[in-house]
């Protein structure tokens, strides 16, 4: 497959993409690894089929090229494969475990598209998954335990229904914005702060 490189300018994101990236995170991405992999383009009309966003993101860092492979379809196949392309990532889940250990070997949450909150969250859905305690399933968690201990944060578990923790997680982002907090923790602190009237040490 022959890569190219060519003017940002001269290629045309697909029309009516029903697609709703997150431009953000590809900025991100872009910003710390460059783009390690090209977007598809329809050579007969410059049309992208895979990569709209890649594409965006491009133009908002005043990119003046980007890397593309050419495919040579009919209007009814682009439209299937921008239809396929979406669709299979929809269709994929994640193995939360090996996601958890993957997260584990990158060291920091810098420049992966995580945050602390949804690290929690990856725990919490694991805790719901499993039908057994944390003591008979150790392995899940040593790595982050160990990393946790060995750090002046730790993390905070909460056995809750999946009704009440979307209430909760809706509540507390609701709450970070109130207070301009920046992450869920801050937010509990300072909760605890208000029902308690004591200062959380510092």
């Amino acid at each position: 497959m022959e890569i190219n490189e060519v003017a940002l300018d001269t290629l045309t994101p697909f029309p009516a993409n029903p697609r709703k990236g997150n431009i953000d995170i590809i900025i991100e991405s872009l910003q710390a690894y460059g783009q390690y992999k090209p977007i598809t383009v329809n050579k007969r009309n410059n049309q992208i089929l895979v990569g709209n966003h890649t594409y965006q993101a491009a133009q908002k860092l005043g990119w003046k090229t980007i890397n593309i492979t050419y495919i040579d379809v009919e209007e009814d196949t682009a439209a299937k494969i921008v239809l396929m392309d979406n669709r299979s990532a929809d269709a994929g889940s994640y193995d939360h475990t090996a996601l958890l250990e993957l997260l584990e070997t990158a060291q920091t949450l810098d420049n992966t598209g995580y945050t602390e909150e949804t690290v929690d969250s990856i725990l919490a859905r694991i805790e719901e998954e499993s039908t057994k305690s944390f003591a008979d399933e150790p392995n899940v968690f040593d790595g982050f335990a160990d990393r946790y201990m060995s750090k002046n944060t730790k993390m905070l578990l909460m056995e809750i229904e999946n009704n009440r923790y979307v209430w909760v997680i809706d509540k507390l982002s609701r709450y970070r914005a109130t207070y301009n907090l920046t992450s869920n923790s801050e937010a509990i602190v300072k909760l605890v702060e208000e029902a308690t009237h004591q200062k959380a040490p510092i």
